[in-house]
């Protein structure tokens, strides 16, 4: 934990050019409060809707790290384990999902019942919800698929998580991050959405990216250096 006060880990966190296409899309909504008004609402929905995004990213990590770790016999066996997240992380994120449409205000949308089916509906109703969050979720998207390739080329010497750490990787995120987020947004909606509440926010989940991308790059260190030792 102490590394994280040292500003030699810093700078080497900040010489990840992930770190800054992060930072650039986490950024990104403040230019819709801004054009557009965004006010906790937005927010909220955007944030959720980046879940399934990372479920989606994650059930490619998964498979890739099998790949990566026992070749096709691994990426064969990781299906498995994928299959079982996509289960179980849709059940969660559809669950989340009910509580941050009842949330919205003039949300009129009913959740659907549980399925791919209705986690495609609410993406719809979430992207439908306010104006720019095609181009925010699309942004998102895109850092996803380049973190992916980046992590896993052929030629990366970057140390990547097991496959069963992949699966797990993004149930914390949702907890810590979404725990800040609900509570920060329920405020700014009891203070009618003040512009600088709704950009702390925004703030918020911009640092905790960071944070947390370089814990686990911090975290796979150190397991590589164990390995090695």
């Amino acid at each position: 934990m102490i590394q994280y006060f040292r500003p030699s880990f810093w700078r080497v966190v900040m010489r990840d050019p992930l770190t800054w296409l992060a930072i650039a899309v986490d950024l990104t909504p403040v230019v819709f409060v801004l054009m557009f008004g965004w006010g906790a609402a937005p927010l909220v929905l955007l944030y959720w809707a980046e879940n399934i995004i990372i479920g989606v990213a994650t059930f490619a990590r998964i498979i890739l790290s099998g790949l990566k770790s026992w070749g096709l016999i691994g990426g064969a066996g990781s299906l498995f384990l994928a299959a079982f997240f996509t289960f179980h992380y849709g059940l969660f994120c559809y669950g989340h999902g009910v509580f941050v449409f009842a949330f919205a205000p003039g949300m009129e949308f009913s959740p659907p019942a549980p399925g791919l089916d209705g986690v495609i509906r609410m993406m719809q109703a979430a992207i439908d919800y306010a104006p720019g969050m095609a181009i925010a979720l699309g942004l998102i998207s895109i850092y996803q698929a380049i973190a992916i390739a980046i992590d896993y080329s052929p030629t990366s010497q970057r140390e990547t998580p097991s496959a069963i750490a992949e699966m797990f990787s993004p149930y914390g995120r949702i907890v810590v991050l979404h725990i800040a987020i609900f509570a920060g947004a329920f405020a700014m909606a009891a203070l009618g959405d003040p512009m600088i509440g709704v950009l702390a926010l925004i703030l918020l989940r911009a640092a905790f990216s960071v944070v947390g991308r370089s814990w686990r790059d911090q975290k796979m260190s150190e397991l590589q250096s164990n390995i090695q030792s």
